[in-house]
């Protein structure tokens, strides 16, 4: 058999970072800077940007796609196939008991640090939002050259997606979450690294 069917070195394993960033209407946040090879914390590249923290299985990623068949009397299959709508979705359920995570998960609007001075208390507080939230996001993952794949959405919606148990021991508590793209699909970015800039 002449060639190659496959190279098992093109398998990979391995979770992804979600960092997010508040989207602000007229304001594009780029994407971090290409030449920053993999997510560094205290990098000025994401001084903007905040991670969604650890989850419980990773994150998945789907699209869902919705399409119209275009058929004619003379013909028992369609002609044509054209796209009606197309959304990346990114669900996750966050394992972080924090304010933060269930401000993701169940809409809040700003956290109010207040910090503990005589006779009172620190604390953190947060209301719940009638509005939903929008988010840009970079899904980052390593690929098989070492180096990152980073998924670029300017905007998205993020909601909560199910339940949370409290519960004594059984298992921690997760916050399930969801972003769904709100933004044509030409502008999300999907930047591959293959190899270190040269010296």
């Amino acid at each position: 058999m002449a060639g190659v069917l496959y190279d098992p070195d093109n398998v990979v394993t391995g979770n992804a970072v979600l960092m997010l960033t508040p989207w602000v209407l007229g304001a594009v946040k780029p994407i971090v800077d290409d030449e920053t090879p993999l997510f560094t914390p205290g990098d000025a590249a994401w001084a903007d940007w905040v991670s969604a923290g650890a989850t419980n299985e990773g994150f998945k990623a789907n699209i869902d796609v919705s399409t119209t068949q275009i058929t004619i009397e003379e013909q028992s299959t369609p002609v044509d196939e054209r796209q009606e709508s197309k959304t990346l979705g990114l669900e996750a359920e966050l394992a972080e008991d924090t304010l933060e995570t269930v401000k993701y998960a169940w809409g809040g609007s700003a956290i109010v640090v207040t910090a503990a001075a005589s006779g009172v208390m620190g604390s953190k507080k947060m209301v719940l939002s009638d509005d939903v939230q929008y988010w840009t996001y970079i899904l980052e993952t390593r690929n098989l050259y070492g180096l990152a794949r980073r998924t670029y959405v300017p905007k998205a919606s993020l909601i909560g997606s199910g339940e949370t148990s409290f519960r004594r021991a059984a298992d921690k508590r997760m916050y399930p979450v969801r972003l769904n793209t709100l933004c044509r699909p030409s502008d999300i970015q999907i930047v591959e690294l293959t190899a270190p800039a040269l010296p």
